[in-house]
């Protein structure tokens, strides 16, 4: 997919007219309809709807819009860090784009504050401060640069047990029903939660989180019938909807819990032991991570680390 092609849909879906858009890009309206053309294409969906009063968005390409626009400010964020030394830059930019290569350790975004402990903890065992960096990215991205070399170890939670690349299940964590306050499970059986999730809008997550766990929500969605949903892309603003009274989630357990391992009190989480499969906390190392020096013990210091995380009062 060329970057000019994905400009293009998005001067399109701006502009609301394929002449406006070539226009603004200074090509010809044949040649912004053969972009368009190829990106549909590519994608197996159309994006617009065209008529005599010009084009607007399907729903496949409303939806395709905010990750299109995503994509082109990280690619410009980027270039703006790494491009041109010639010309007067930000000096905290020129810091970025010249700091040293360290020893990359990854963790998943939903992962709760105690693994980031862990992470941070094992890394320094490993490497002095300066020697490593820490990012924070999802599941999937972190899956994708341990595959690409691009990272030398990683904490994630994962549904794959299939990685090219070294990985060991460090621990599990059980699912937990996370509704508004002054509710309650009768008890832990499937009737009693499907009758608790038929009262509230269930909040589902979008990408990237809805497709790396698409399994999990598909299974929750047909065990227990849901129909009504309300959807996010970020955790606090799910947290404030349920805490309002207006909806209800199921979550890893890690995800809700604070820097104390124990739930947040304005947020009741019931554990559904046997109701609903384990999720894995994955550590894994690239084969660079292993010329870099992170040995197995990485993924063997974890469970000690994150031991005590699944406790609920």
């Amino acid at each position: 997919m060329h970057f000019e092609i994905v400009e293009s849909f998005l001067a399109v879906a701006e502009h609301r007219s394929i002449s406006k858009a070539a226009a603004s890009l200074y090509t010809t309206q044949p040649a912004m309809s053969q972009r368009l053309r190829r990106l549909e294409e590519s994608l197996g969906f159309s994006l617009f709807e065209r008529s005599w009063n010009g084009v607007r968005l399907t729903r496949q390409g409303a939806y395709f819009l905010p990750y299109a626009a995503q994509l082109v400010r990280d690619l410009s964020n980027a270039s703006a860090v790494l491009g041109r030394h010639d010309l007067p830059r930000p000096r905290s930019f020129t810091e970025v784009a010249d700091h040293p290569r360290k020893v990359m350790f990854g963790i998943d975004n939903w992962l709760s504050v105690k693994a980031v402990h862990a992470v941070v903890s094992a890394a320094r065992r490993t490497c002095a401060l300066d020697e490593f960096q820490v990012t924070s990215r999802s599941a999937s991205t972190l899956i994708d640069l341990l595959r690409l070399n691009q990272l030398d170890a990683g904490l994630f939670y994962s549904t794959d047990t299939d990685l090219p690349f070294h990985t060991e299940t460090v621990g599990t964590e059980e699912l937990v029903l996370v509704h508004p306050p002054g509710t309650m499970l009768e008890e832990i059986s499937v009737p009693a939660v499907t009758e608790l999730l038929a009262r509230h809008r269930f909040v589902l997550f979008d990408n990237p989180v809805l497709t790396h766990h698409a399994r999990i929500t598909t299974a929750l969605i047909d065990t227990y019938e849901i129909t009504r949903f309300h959807v996010v892309d970020d955790f606090r603003t799910a947290r404030v909807l349920i805490g309002l009274g207006d909806c209800i989630t199921v979550l890893p357990a890690g995800v809700v819990l604070g820097e104390q391992g124990t739930p947040d009190p304005g947020l009741p989480c019931t554990p559904l032991p046997g109701l609903l499969p384990l999720i894995h906390v994955t550590a894994g190392i690239s084969d660079v991570g292993l010329e870099h020096g992170v040995s197995p013990g990485f993924t063997r210091s974890m469970p000690r680390a994150l031991s005590g995380e699944m406790t609920f009062t």
